[in-house]
Parts: structure tokens; C-alpha cells; sequence
């Protein structure tokens, strides 16, 4: 009975095979088995490569927002992408954006179906843009393509391939000017602190201190310390410390004028003078042309810091505290800072910057403002450092260094 019990009758083991039969029908019918395998994930297209050239074609052709949100697919994510980067070309007023199928897009990578796709992007900044003369951009960026319905594809993302992603595609671009200066804002940028004014503050400081051309200070504040790195093509770990950093947007062309881009993770942390001294800092590299220069780097970094703490009121315990707490504990320097101690990641960087103002210092009490101004000048153009001291202040670079360490020591001594 129960081995009777266990095994169905001839009519059961029929219906139970057809069962079977219709399952495996339904099964084979479904889209999805044919491509990922993965229900409700829309396989890729076999001519994606195909498909992917002519859709580029259409998005460097594009004169309309209409037609450029259309070349970037229908999906949701492909129209919000195209009506986002639609509206950040034109806020830069980029002209020649040209865009360039080189590899990718036909193998789904990620879970959801989706494939990274390498193209080339090219623009030029117009007139209106407020970036630079006008030089051509390029970049190599990798876009994340989602295939839809009716076997075409949509550009729903994009990052960085190898060095820097325009600014165009890092998010939703503004553009805010006043008399002197620019800000370019990616997705709304740095909410916490009244970037614009502080900027024309940060001018004026430079101006106070140094006589410049008629450059304006322009600066980009994004979101995200994410969008940031990709900006400046940089890891997020190496940009970690740095609240911003002057640099260009383009590394292609030494022509293109520099920006400075905001690191919102440090610097909407910051209080409002140290936020001050940062942009005054960086505004002095803009506007002095420091970007690409061979000068050493305590020359470049310390004279900025001379001119962003000209007018600063607080006490040296807080502008030089880490470099001073160093020569309290037994730890003085013994030789002027080199490149590779401001090296992003490096650790005690902060009294690195700290270590190179107080060389400005000495020597603007002992020689005077004109003075540091024409060392500095001099070393930007070009002149080694050891013949711009002794051309302007009659020193040697030992002799330069006995002085800063004993100083050094003096002042830590006089601080709390």
C-alpha cells in the first residue's frame, strides 16, 4: 500500500508531464532567457557597437535639446542624463561638442544589464563661458549604456576613463557671475558657505598684495567630494585633505586658464575665516598664473599663504599651530620643504603649508612686502631660487634656512 501510494496513475504522470511540457514552453518564449538569463533584464543588442556610433552621431549633431535628449535614449535615466548635460553645455556655452564611439557598450557588465561604453568628447569653451580662450577639450570618458525594449540603448551615466571628466558631465552645471569672478556650481555645489562673496574677497586680498591683469577668479564648487576627484582627475583618497586645489580643466593645452575647484567634504566643514584663507590662497595661484610652473613648491605654496594671511587677525597658535607644536615637541625642520612633502597624501601636510608660510613671514618682516613680491615674481618667471635670494635679499639658501629654523624655534617658544 504505501509503495502503491507513492508512484501516480497512468492519467496523473500524464497530466503531470504536460505540465511540464507547457513550463518549459513558457520558459523558452521568454525574452529574457536568451540574453542575461536574468528576469526583467533587458538583454543587449548584437550591433550594439552599430547602434552606439550612430546614436553619438546623432548627439554631436544635435541642435536642439529635443534632439539631444531623443540621441540619448528613451529610457527615464537616458532623458533625465540628456536633458541634464543639454542644459550644462549650454550654461557653458560649449561650442563644437563632438562625440566619438571608441570601444564597449556590448558586453552587460552589472546585474541590471547595463555596459560601460568608452567614447571620445570634445568641446570648446565659447565666449560666454568664462573658462578660457576658447581651446579645444578632449577627454576619454566611460558612459554606462542601458539597453531598452526596442533593442536600442540609452546613456544613463558617466566617469572618468583616464584623467579628467568635463565639467559638463560631472552633473547639472550653473553659472553665477559678479564683477571679478565666476562660480560654476555642479548640482547646486557647496550649500554650507556663501561661496560667491567669498570669492570677490578672495580677489580683492590677491589684489591688495599683488598687481594682477584683468583675469577674473573662477571657481567650481561641486556637490560632491566624488564629482570633485573626477573633475580634477584624481582619486578620492588623494584628495581627501585638500579643500581645493587650482588647477585646469583640460591637461591637454597648457593655454587653457586655470580654475579652482572646491573639495566640499573639507572645505563646507570649514569655519568661515579658515574657508576664506583657502580661496585667497588658491586666488593668488589663478590670478599670479602659478598653475604648471617650475617653481619649487614652498616658493608657490608659501607665497600664497603670505598673501591669504596678510589681513588675518588670529593669533599664530591657530595659523601656524602644527608646524610650531612640531618644534615644541623636539621636531625642526632641517632643510626648506621639498615637492614631495606636499604631496596630497602625505600625512602632517597641514604643517608642510604651515612650515613655507613662515619662510614668507621672515622674510617680509626682515626685507619688506615689495620685496617678497619681487623674490616671488622673479622665481615664477623662471630664475632658480637660489639666485632670486641672493638678487633680492643677499641670502644664500643655507643662510635662508638657519634663519627659518631659528625662527622657528623662537616663535614656538613665544606660543601657547
Amino acid at each position: 500500500m504505501a509503495e502503491r501510494s507513492q508512484r501516480p496513475s497512468p492519467n496523473a504522470a500524464a497530466a503531470l508531464v504536460l505540465v511540464l511540457l507547457v513550463g518549459a514552453l513558457v520558459l523558452w518564449q521568454r525574452p529574457w532567457s536568451e540574453g542575461t538569463g536574468r528576469p526583467g533584464v533587458v538583454p543587449i543588442p548584437a550591433d550594439a557597437p552599430a547602434r552606439l556610433t550612430a546614436q553619438l552621431r546623432e548627439l554631436s549633431a544635435a541642435s536642439t535639446e529635443a534632439d539631444f535628449v531623443a540621441a540619448a535614449g528613451d529610457l527615464d535615466r537616458g532623458r533625465s542624463f540628456g536633458r541634464r548635460t543639454w542644459a550644462s553645455l549650454r550654461a557653458l556655452d560649449a561650442r563644437d561638442v563632438s562625440w566619438r564611439y571608441i570601444s564597449g557598450g556590448d558586453v552587460a557588465d552589472r546585474s541590471d544589464g547595463s555596459a560601460r561604453m568608452v567614447a571620445e568628447v570634445s568641446w570648446r569653451p565659447g565666449p560666454d563661458s568664462r573658462l578660457d580662450g576658447g581651446e579645444l577639450h578632449r577627454a576619454a570618458v566611460a558612459f554606462r549604456v542601458q539597453p531598452q525594449d526596442d533593442g536600442g540603448l540609452s546613456i544613463v551615466d558617466a566617469a572618468p576613463r583616464t584623467g579628467l571628466l568635463p565639467i559638463w558631465l560631472a552633473g547639472a552645471v550653473t553659472v553665477e557671475e559678479a564683477p571679478g569672478s565666476v562660480v560654476l556650481t555642479v548640482d547646486g555645489g557647496d550649500q554650507q558657505l556663501p561661496v560667491a562673496d567669498m570669492v570677490d574677497t578672495a580677489r580683492q586680498a590677491v589684489e591688495r598684495t599683488v598687481p594682477r591683469g584683468r583675469d577674473d577668479v573662477v571657481v567650481v564648487s561641486p556637490r560632491t567630494q566624488a564629482q570633485m576627484a573626477d573633475i580634477v582627475g584624481q582619486r578620492v583618497a588623494d584628495v581627501r585633505q585638500i579643500a581645493a586645489v587650482t588647477t585646469r580643466l583640460d591637461r591637454s593645452t597648457e593655454s587653457s586658464a586655470p580654475v579652482i575647484v572646491l573639495n566640499p567634504a573639507v572645505f563646507a566643514t570649514m569655519d568661515r575665516r579658515a574657508a576664506q584663507v583657502v580661496l585667497a590662497h588658491e586666488a593668488t595661484h589663478q590670478l599670479t598664473r602659478a598653475v604648471g610652473s617650475p617653481a619649487q613648491s614652498w616658493v608657490v605654496e608659501g607665497f600664497a599663504d603670505y598673501v591669504a594671511l596678510r589681513d588675518d587677525t588670529a593669533p599664530l597658535s591657530v595659523s601656524a599651530g602644527q608646524i610650531l607644536a612640531q618644534v615644541r615637541a623636539g621636531t625642526v625642520p632641517r632643510s626648506l620643504p621639498t615637492s614631495a612633502d606636499f604631496d596630497g597624501a602625505s600625512h602632517g601636510l597641514g604643517a608642510v603649508y604651515e612650515s613655507a608660510w613662515m619662510i614668507f613671514r621672515l622674510l617680509d618682516r626682515d626685507h619688506g612686502r615689495a620685496a617678497v613680491v619681487r623674490f616671488y615674481g622673479s622665481v615664477l618667471a623662471g630664475t632658480p631660487v637660489d639666485t632670486a635670494l641672493r638678487d633680492v635679499f643677499g641670502l644664500t639658501e643655507d643662510e635662508l634656512t638657519a634663519r627659518w629654523r631659528d625662527y622657528l624655534t623662537k616663535s614656538a617658544s613665544t606660543v601657547s
